[in-house]
């Protein structure tokens, strides 16, 4: 299978430089799917799990958070706030942050300050998920 350059990078830490087969990921267009060869394209990625095949390995989750997908000149370069293991996630910690983040919906007094929380809300729920299913995802 043909492979392409991947780069996985948060704010605070390189996830993933090297050669790939697929990366998944989800955008505000739904998820997306990126092999060898695709065409170019600059995409928004939301809060979820993106799942990329390093060359000759099994495929590996990450939990995300808003960010950016540029796939150009078959390299893809994927640019999230934040990204972490099922692994590190604590799961009480994410359930306190979707709690904050319902009450702060409650509380929004602008349009800015609901889209902030419900930003929150998704990150906190996709952590949630990922935590209570890290033994089912490979």
């Amino acid at each position: 299978m043909d492979t392409f350059r991947l780069e996985i990078l948060a704010s605070d830490h390189m996830v993933f430089d090297g050669e790939a087969q697929s990366v998944s990921l989800p955008t505000t267009e739904g998820s997306v799917g990126v092999l060898a060869h695709h065409s170019n394209v600059i995409m928004a990625v939301v809060p979820g799990v993106v799942r990329y095949q390093p060359a000759g390995d099994s495929s590996i989750d990450v939990i995300v958070s808003d960010g950016l997908l540029k796939v150009e000149n078959g390299e893809v370069l994927v640019l999230v706030d934040t990204a972490e293991s099922p692994d590190e996630i604590d799961e009480a910690r994410a359930r306190r942050a979707e709690e904050k983040a319902r009450e702060d919906m409650k509380r929004a007094h602008s349009n800015r300050d609901m889209a902030l929380a419900s930003a929150e809300l998704s990150r906190a729920m996709s952590r949630l998920k990922a935590s209570k299913n890290k033994h089912h995802i490979r």
